[in-house]
């Protein structure tokens, strides 16, 4: 083949017998046909104006040998993932364009040979950008879903704004923490919106007892005047429903007052576990392959422990309603 030996500009891969090439009909510069369509455009676009004309490389030098890593792709079950800088979306190998976003990825094809990186970004995005004393780049292997928004989050953090509010921490506490791997103070929250939720017990089934009792004395009373007598006595049963509804208002204002406090202080926590984690994976793995290897391992999120979570709430509060009725 033609191009035997030369590089694609993209990747950096070596051509190889059998890889499906394209040739920029302006400068005649080869791609990979993956790497060609994941750019859009030829790498020496910018020189075409100028005149440029693609040369074969008269000694090419010869490839230096990649560091040994702590884990091959056998190893770590061929995962090649592609991270989505603008919305965090994890695709497969090969994805051309984020199925939520819609942004261009940059895909590896495992047929050109060389190690597979765990995830690259597609072009426009500033993987080295400072967000605090992390890189962008690190935040969004991290983080991996929802790269985008905590990105933004942390860099509002870095720059001391203490207003930060995360809507999955507000809406899904506890379990939002276990999803993100935040399990101490997951674990905090757990138990104290169970301990809330058995304060209520008593007066929750108090109060249903009631409310169901109601319904079925006004079942009788549409039945004996219709709904002029129900609207009568629907006025005389509420002073006794607001009567049982008492004992409920403080134990549902703290569950509420913890699910603010989850909001507030998730991304913070979060900012704080992805710089320790970051930092510490830096001083651990000095090649970049096992560093994102480390960062996939230490981040991302947990449907397994988020549904621990929801198994263990469960488990709790019927374990606390047994308890009262023996």
């Amino acid at each position: 083949m033609r191009y035997l030996g030369e590089n694609c500009p993209y990747c950096g891969l070596e051509f190889c017998e059998g890889d499906d090439i394209v040739v920029c009909p302006e400068c005649a510069t080869p791609h990979h046909r993956a790497c060609w369509f994941a750019h859009g455009d030829c790498a020496n676009a910018e020189k075409h104006a100028e005149g440029f004309v693609w040369k074969k490389q008269a000694d090419p030098e010869p490839e230096p040998e990649k560091p040994e890593t702590s884990e091959t792709p056998e190893e770590n079950g061929g995962r090649l993932d592609i991270v989505c800088p603008d919305c965090g979306k994890v695709s497969p190998n090969g994805t051309l364009r984020c199925p939520d976003c819609g942004a261009l990825l940059v895909p590896f094809n495992p047929m050109m040979g060389g190690e597979p990186p765990v995830a690259q970004f597609r072009p426009g995005f500033d993987a080295e950008e400072k967000v605090g004393d992390m890189k962008a780049g690190d935040v969004a292997l991290f983080c991996r879903v929802g790269g985008t928004h905590y990105i933004k989050a942390f860099r509002k953090i870095a720059a001391g704004k203490k207003l930060s509010i995360n809507w999955g921490a507000a809406f899904f506490s506890p379990f939002w923490f276990f999803y993100r791997k935040l399990y101490q103070a997951g674990a905090i929250f757990l138990a104290l919106f169970v301990a809330t939720s058995v304060w209520m017990m008593p007066a929750s089934e108090d109060f249903y007892e009631t409310y169901e009792t109601i319904q079925y004395e006004l079942s009788a009373v549409y039945e004996e005047g219709g709904d002029e007598a129900v609207d009568a006595a629907v006025d005389g049963y509420m002073p006794e429903l607001r009567e049982k509804m008492k004992p409920l208002y403080l134990p549902m204002a703290i569950q509420f007052a913890l699910h603010v406090v989850a909001a507030l202080i998730g991304d913070k926590l979060y900012y704080k576990k992805a710089k320790k984690d970051i930092a510490q994976a830096r001083r651990e793995k000095s090649d970049v392959r096992a560093f994102q290897l480390e960062l996939f391992k230490r981040g991302g999120t947990s449907f397994l422990w988020a549904a621990a979570c929801v198994a263990a709430n469960r488990a709790l509060l019927y374990l606390a309603a047994w308890l009262l009725t023996v």
